[in-house]
């Protein structure tokens, strides 16, 4: 079971807007985020144009996300729709340029 610090505490109350959070290697940044896009996909609150974007440095995050939320989640099959990404900082910019090529 997760038993957050303060300061996780203080990321898990998170109601809205944007949110950065900058940390020491090994503080649970990771752990603290996915259990807060679980929190989010599972409480049902985004719109159907909304989504939980999450950005990571390195390739090796993005799949440690993934997992975590999952876990939180007890899976994703029972979550239809929901929306969630992702990606490294290179990866949203390529996901930009192809969405938006005009930009």
């Amino acid at each position: 079971m997760f038993e957050p610090r303060p300061a996780q505490r203080q990321i898990l109350e998170y109601t809205g807007g944007r949110m950065g959070i900058a940390a020491v290697p090994g503080s649970g940044k990771t752990h603290t985020l996915s259990a807060l896009a679980a929190q989010i996909i599972r409480n049902g609150t985004l719109d159907e144009d909304q989504e939980v974007l999450v950005v990571t440095l390195v390739n090796s995050a993005v799949e440690n996300f993934n997992q975590r939320v999952e876990l939180f989640l007890g899976g994703t099959e029972n979550l239809p729709g929901f929306q969630y990404r992702v990606r490294t900082l290179h990866g949203l910019a390529n996901d930009i340029i192809r969405d938006r090529p005009s930009i």
